[in-house]
């Protein structure tokens, strides 16, 4: 049986990794210095410990699935990502420009040949996964595609999300069943960009050198790779850092996906982090526990 607890823990292993990750982020594997990764220094403006858009969008769905009793809207995401927008740091800019155009037409983007396939909804999207249990894959990517295509419409990222959403139910059941979740989604979405994503359950996906980009596929299939790699929360979040580039938001599914695992102590670093909803975090918890029923 799942409780709120795990769920909790899901929510503070999101953004511990988050935390982690946001000095590093953009940065090459050969510049991160691994010696100072616990401090979470300050870096570039944000103050130490800080989180990013990961988070603060990842409580916004988190809220709205309980709010609506597992029933949102992209409307009603945008109008309460609209409200926060500009208290949230580190906003991608596809997000931003779907902010705007959504301000001034109340119509989501389309696709482009120009679209990129960014990470903007996987990053947020673990909260579906903790509501919705694996024996209902149809609701699941059902509320993907609802809570992703207010900003990212391209299948990609969608289907990215999907991917996440899909590890984070099953590892509040069964992580033995964490990373086959994970091919058996890519399966089913049956996009090449999601080739790597086998390769990477299996210990046969190197990461690019220079770190990861943001683009949907090659984020996740970092996460695939770093579970892969991990025995426990903090290995994994470390290592997700290390792989250098998208740094926060690689570790910060990562987190939102393992740290629902039962009999984890919380990361090292976590008294470190500036995270005020935590106040909130039990709470909202049980709300979203009550949903997955």
């Amino acid at each position: 049986m799942i409780t709120s607890p795990q769920i909790a823990a899901a929510i503070r292993g999101l953004a511990a990794g988050d935390a982690l990750g946001v000095p590093w982020e953009t940065a090459p594997p050969e510049r991160i210095d691994r010696t100072r990764l616990f401090d979470l220094p300050a870096s570039r403006g944000w103050p130490s410990g800080a989180t990013s858009d990961d988070t603060s969008q990842t409580m916004i769905v988190a809220r709205l699935l309980a709010d609506t009793a597992g029933a949102p809207t992209a409307d009603e995401f945008m109008r309460r990502l609209s409200a926060e927008a500009d208290q949230i740091r580190g906003m991608g800019s596809t997000t931003r420009r779907a902010l705007k155009h959504y301000t001034a037409t109340h119509t989501f983007p389309e696709i482009s040949p120009q679209s990129r396939a960014s990470n903007g909804a996987a990053m947020r999207i673990a909260p579906v996964g903790w509501i919705v249990p694996p024996t209902d894959p149809d609701r699941r990517r059902t509320l993907v595609h609802e809570l992703s295509r207010g900003t990212h419409p391209h299948p990609v990222s969608i289907g990215a999300a999907s991917i996440v959403s899909a590890m984070a139910t099953q590892a509040l059941e069964d992580p033995a069943r964490i990373l086959p979740a994970a091919i058996d989604e890519a399966t089913h979405l049956a996009l090449p960009d999601f080739a790597p994503i086998h390769q990477a359950a299996t210990g046969a996906w190197t990461p690019p050198p220079d770190g990861i980009p943001i683009l949907a596929a090659p984020t996740i299939t970092a996460v695939v790779h770093t579970i892969h790699h991990s025995t426990d929360l903090t290995t994994a979040l470390t290592y997700a850092v290390t792989l250098g580039g998208d740094t926060d938001t690689v570790a910060a599914i990562v987190g939102g996906i393992l740290g629902g695992i039962p009999g984890q102590p919380p990361p090292p670093w976590w008294p470190r982090v500036l995270f005020p909803e935590d106040a909130e975090v039990d709470q909202l918890a049980t709300r979203l526990t009550e949903l997955r029923g």
